[in-house]
């Protein structure tokens, strides 16, 4: 299921890129919402999970770049498109890992080839599990929906996006079972998805369920790069 978010003050536009999505994708394999306001857009970008976000480069009270900045840190593997009629902006766009900045004429043709390229990286890849299983339970966990695990004694607590699960193995177990480059280990006991990482204080991050957790001092520095390169797309590419 390819998830889009389309942002624009004007009615028209997101019933054009409406129309173009419904035209480039099977029904039934894509969720679209559409917004003409700016405040409820990014309330809602707090809570959703996006694969493709589509802004307008100029909104009223604000600009798309100042948006497109608060989306990244939000959804760092988001593929954002920026649709506007403001080619001048293009090079600023692509500071924040923009995937593509089409010009509103070009839209129809554009915006159904971008669709069409992202279809691979979104629907088709096979998608990561975390896999739980005892005598007494199965569980298969989306990696991108867990957001950290906590050494609990002798167990594992995974806090995903549906509740906490928990089970039997060392910290090193768990860290060998995961996907290493979207995950970053805090200290011995606490391991972070990127993904989920809304801030770096101090020496605490912030997670997306708003918990924070300790950073230790010997891994400040390394949890400091890891963040910053996976916002800014270039450890994924390595």
């Amino acid at each position: 299921m390819v998830r889009i978010a389309a942002l624009d003050d004007e009615e028209k536009y997101i019933d054009q890129i409406k129309e173009i999505t419904k035209a480039t994708y099977k029904e039934g394999t894509y969720e679209f919402h559409g917004y003409t306001n700016v405040e409820r857009f990014l309330f809602d970008m707090e809570d959703g999970e996006y694969d493709i976000i589509l802004l307008d480069m100029e909104l009223p009270g604000t600009s798309g770049l100042k948006v497109g900045g608060k989306v990244r840190l939000l959804h760092p593997e988001a593929f954002i498109i920026f649709i506007t009629n403001h080619v001048e902006h293009a090079v600023e766009a692509y500071e924040i890992n923009t995937f593509r900045y089409i010009p509103k004429i070009m839209m129809k043709d554009k915006l159904s080839e971008a669709y069409k390229l992202l279809w691979y990286d979104i629907e088709v890849k096979e998608r990561k599990y975390f896999v739980i299983q005892n005598q007494s339970k199965q569980e298969r966990i989306p990696e991108d929906n867990i957001y950290y695990m906590v050494k609990d004694k002798k167990y594992v607590r995974i806090v995903h996006r549906y509740g906490e699960s928990r089970v039997r193995m060392t910290m090193d177990e768990a860290f060998d079972r995961i996907t290493p480059s979207d995950f970053i280990r805090l200290n011995r006991g606490e391991i972070a998805s990127l993904r989920h990482i809304m801030s770096l204080e101090s020496y605490k991050v912030k997670m997306r369920d708003g918990t924070f957790l300790p950073v230790s001092r010997p891994q400040l520095a390394k949890v400091k790069d890891r963040i910053m390169d996976y916002w800014s797309g270039t450890y994924k590419n390595r």
